[in-house]
């Protein structure tokens, strides 16, 4: 056999692939850990995805790499740059460490989370106050900054080693080492496909261990060879425009209009209104109508806020935000004249809720407080609530939204609010053991709880000092829970379980009596709750897909998304839906506490009734549905 024309460059840099492909397999290492549980099949799958993917991780350094070392040899033979080595190499430095880096932090979001860098976590990246909603410190930035620069470092070491005098010897034989990776990755994708076909759970689910992991199936093939397969479940968001709502509001003012004061604190779970946490909003809801078993309609902010003003399931929230579509509860109130001021102490674009829940209200009427820790701008806030309030139109009615960033991660709380010790005193992402650090993390945020505690005291009463509460609805609940390791996750949006989608509400209207409502409600409920007692006359199925929390319906089901799942909750049980039908659609099924099921099944009926909502405010062709043919629901 001939022997391969000498290219020393092609060589050193064959080299230094060969020790990345050994390095990204260390970083990919918790990926492939994570199979562990699913018994030897998953495993052994596991194995054949880390070392396959490994390389594929790589890839785009590969061939940016390859690419650059062509026009350096190109422009190396026409004279014009002789013997220039650096940029390829450069390249290979730094995509490599992108590479790894990469690996790194979807590890560290994996195991903190429960997913991986997806199209929700580049939203949070790329959309301004993403990163910052977070609430990551200075502490995990440098830490980042020296895991980055380490990382470079390595990089930077592997290309000295592949140029060493130890391993100059060391030609990689590229075309054995290419069919050894192919041989590997089919076999892998043949398994994948067969366990799809077999319905093998526990080899699916370690395919979800791996970030980007591309899933083949066979199941058109086996159902023309005539082999059953087993189907997974998707309840699918239905295509089509937005026709939201059905009819327009039909408004007859009120002769006395109640103003709307509705706060939100970030990730406060059910269990945290208790009097030894929140002892000032306890008594306020002892003289208000207290909901037990609520659920918000997202397991993160953007589908738990988007669900208690619209009255919709997550899915809506796509198109609504593609179509810059605000709610019908705005909407109304604008109609009748309402002063507006809304507040937040993260931002508004992130979630976007300048684009939807408050895409008609001008730019003025949306206050952002951005200074200093979250306790301090959620007291800057208040403060600014109230100034509002004195400087309104005592003439009109107002609604005033005020959203608590507080109990959110980092847990942020001045001195004085440390009544639950020990607690973590640097939250920093980077560094955390969660094993080790988790019960000082959950101090920190029942702090943060107290210290939220204090402040919707003080709005309330400042609006009981100016004599207002008698004439507003004013509710108080969270965008979403948070769990700490309950389940095995920290934090939110990684699953439905109830500390993650379980949240207070309580619900002040003039002349309702108050009490405690043990029933199954959602944030949908809020908007077919409110709007007829803010002058709306319509049907609320024209309007939401929610009920009358003050009516005497009993909700058989309610309806909990997140970026890309449903999750369908009965008194029962729990079932998960994927929203899109790609591959293995993660089906799962637990009792209504989070247990283990074995032989339950989401009954047929609240299956149609829950596709009929995910259809109900589309049209098809540009026609819009005809509001007499919607059922009752």
């Amino acid at each position: 056999m001939a022997e391969r024309p000498a290219n020393p460059e092609r060589d050193i840099l064959a080299r230094f692939f060969l020790l990345a492909y050994l390095a990204a397999l260390v970083f990919s290492l918790p990926f492939l850990g994570a199979t562990r549980a699913g018994g030897a099949a998953a495993f052994a799958f596991g194995l054949a995805v880390w070392s396959t993917y490994a390389l594929l991780y790589l890839l785009p350094a590969v061939l940016g790499t390859g690419l650059a070392h062509l026009v350096a040899r190109g422009l190396d033979r026409q004279g014009r740059a002789r013997g220039s080595v650096w940029a390829p190499r450069l390249v290979a430095v730094l995509a490599t460490a992108a590479a790894l880096a990469f690996l790194l932090a979807d590890a560290r979001v994996h195991a903190i989370y429960g997913f991986h860098v997806d199209g929700f976590v580049l939203n949070l990246v790329l959309t301004p106050g993403g990163i910052e909603s977070m609430g990551a410190g200075a502490s995990t930035y440098r830490t980042c900054v020296l895991l980055a620069l380490g990382i470079l470092g390595l990089s930077g070491a592997l290309l000295a080693l592949a140029h060493s005098r130890p391993l100059r010897a060391l030609r990689p034989r590229l075309g054995l080492l290419a069919l050894a990776w192919l041989t590997v990755s089919l076999g892998e994708r043949v398994g994948y496909g067969a366990a799809h076909v077999a319905g093998l759970g526990p080899v699916l689910a370690a395919a979800d261990a791996f970030p980007l992991y591309s899933r083949l199936t066979f199941d058109r093939l086996a159902q023309r060879l005539g082999v059953a397969t087993p189907q997974g479940d998707t309840l699918a968001p239905g295509d089509g425009r937005l026709a939201y709502p059905l009819a327009p509001p039909l408004i007859e003012p009120p002769a006395q209009p109640l103003n709307v004061v509705w706060l939100v604190a970030e990730s406060l779970r059910a269990d945290s209104l208790v009097p030894e946490v929140m002892p000032r909003t306890w008594d306020f809801a002892r003289d208000a109508r207290r909901f037990e078993r609520h659920y918000s309609s997202g397991n993160g902010t953007r589908m738990g806020v988007f669900g208690m003003f619209y009255g919709l399931y997550g899915p809506y929230w796509f198109p609504a935000l593609e179509s810059r579509r605000g709610p019908v509860l705005i909407e109304a109130l604008l109609a009748q004249g309402y002063q507006f001021s809304a507040h937040t102490s993260a931002r508004f674009t992130y979630p976007e809720f300048d684009q939807t829940v408050f895409a008609d209200l001008p730019r003025a009427d949306l206050h952002e407080w951005s200074a200093g820790e979250s306790w301090e701008r959620d007291r800057a806030m208040v403060d600014g609530l109230l100034s509002f309030v004195d400087g309104r139109d005592p003439a009109r009615p107002f609604f005033a939204f005020a959203f608590f960033e507080s109990a959110h991660a980092r847990y942020q709380f001045p001195a004085e609010c440390a009544v639950h010790r020990p607690y973590l005193a640097d939250l920093n992402y980077a560094a955390l053991d969660l094993t080790r650090d988790i019960e000082g993390i959950r101090n920190r945020y029942l702090n943060s709880c107290h210290h939220l505690d204090g402040q919707l005291g003080r709005l309330l009463d400042g609006l009981a000092r100016r004599g207002l509460l008698d004439a507003s609805v004013v509710v108080i609940t969270g965008d979403h829970g948070e769990e700490f390791l309950e389940h095995g996750r920290w934090g939110h949006g990684s699953s439905f379980v109830a500390e993650q989608v379980r949240v207070p509400l309580v619900l002040r209207v003039p002349g309702l009596a108050p009490g405690v409502d043990d029933r199954l409600t959602s944030h949908l409920d809020l908007p077919a709750t409110l709007l007829p007692r803010l002058g709306v006359r319509n049907p609320p199925e024209e309007l939401s897909l929610g009920h009358d929390l003050l009516g005497p319906f009993a909700r058989g089901s309610t309806v909990v998304a997140d970026w890309s799942r449903l999750c369908v909750v009965t008194p029962e049980l729990k079932a998960s839906f994927a929203t899109q039908a790609k591959g293995f659609l993660g089906t799962e099924t637990t009792t209504a506490d989070d247990r283990p099921a074995q032989g339950l099944r989401l009954p047929v009926t609240i299956q149609a009734e829950i596709l009929e909502g995910l259809g109900r405010f589309r049209t098809r062709s540009g026609a819009r549905p005809d509001p007499s043919l919607v059922s009752a629901h």
